[in-house]
């Protein structure tokens, strides 16, 4: 029960779970005193139960601090310091302005809404926290695989498909005759994914995002067409 209280707990809030279970080992330990002094189970229970009331009654009265307006930064930023020094302590005067400008950035302009999957944090080797940044986009933890690895003002595509061209879905068998008809089937497939890719640049695209591989051929038309693939 006590796991499950603490599971619960970092769903609601995020935090919170140790106090859970030093609180829940604090009330056993009271418990047990109360136990051995003759007092039964149910005479327990119905003591922590009137506690437990009492504590909500009480609750409204020690309020220290709220948040008012979620799209304050500067509110936001205060909120999270505490949670924040108990996991980064020293760290936490930086790190809660940064979260918050990332939370408060992803929030719908029309209400209160706050969606996890909107943030990712991607780690980098070789560098410490306070060179943590904020970037507004998305963000890949791999090199480009075309030899253009950089672009301002781009126009994306995002295929979750890979790359490539694609394959049949029955098989077939080809029959070649001789080498000339051999290039030929060559250089047709070429043919068509040039013109494929020519046709995502005539669209004004320049950068693209696979979700699968990248064959070398793709490559080499992104490559002459001047499109960055991530």
């Amino acid at each position: 029960m006590v796991v499950i209280a603490s599971q619960m707990c970092e769903q609601e809030v995020g935090d919170g779970t140790n106090f859970v279970l030093i609180f829940a080992g604090a009330m056993l330990a009271l418990a047990e005193e109360l136990l051995r002094m003759g007092l039964s189970v149910p005479e327990v229970t119905e003591g922590f139960e009137a506690a437990c009331d009492k504590a909500v009654e009480i609750l409204p009265d020690l309020v220290c601090n709220t948040v008012p307006d979620l799209r304050d930064l500067n509110v936001v930023t205060k909120a999270l310091k505490t949670s924040l020094a108990s996991k980064q302590y020293g760290n936490e005067d930086f790190l809660s302005k940064l979260i918050a400008e990332a939370c408060v950035g992803i929030l719908p302009p029309n209400r209160i809404q706050f969606n996890v999957d909107n943030i990712r944090v991607i780690k980098l080797l070789g560098s410490g926290v306070h060179s943590s940044q904020l970037v507004n986009g998305m963000m890949f933890l791999r090199e480009c695989e075309s030899d253009l690895k950089n672009i301002k003002g781009a126009k994306v595509a995002v295929y979750t498909c890979p790359f490539d061209m694609l394959n049949t879905e029955t098989k077939g068998t080809v029959l070649l005759k001789n080498a000339q008809e051999l290039l030929n089937f060559s250089t047709g497939e070429e043919n068509i994914l040039d013109a494929q890719v020519k046709a995502i640049v005539d669209t004004g695209i320049n950068v693209i995002v696979s979700g699968g591989k990248v064959s070398d051929l793709a490559l080499h038309f992104a490559n002459k067409h001047k499109i960055m693939v991530v």
